[in-house]
């Protein structure tokens, strides 16, 4: 289990599903209204984890807030 903070840096591989919702949270009955799966490798920013949201992080990718998987972002190291 990965555990990162807001402001990491991220890798996002390529055929990843990121989710948006209708509202700038997350509920596990809520379903998604948008998706995007990435078509290749990229880098995004962690913005926030709640313990509720259980296994998402909401990231910054492309200048959009998204949510996907912890199973989906890689730590990058320098």
């Amino acid at each position: 289990m990965n555990s990162f903070k807001k402001g990491d840096l991220v890798f996002i591989p390529s055929d990843v599903t990121l989710l948006q919702f209708n509202h700038d949270s997350h509920s596990r009955d809520e379903a998604p209204n948008k998706w995007f799966k990435t078509k290749k490798p990229a880098h995004a920013i962690t913005v926030e984890h709640k313990r509720g949201w259980d296994p998402y992080y909401k990231i910054l990718y492309n200048g959009q807030y998204w949510f996907t998987n912890e199973e989906n972002i890689y730590e990058c190291k320098q």
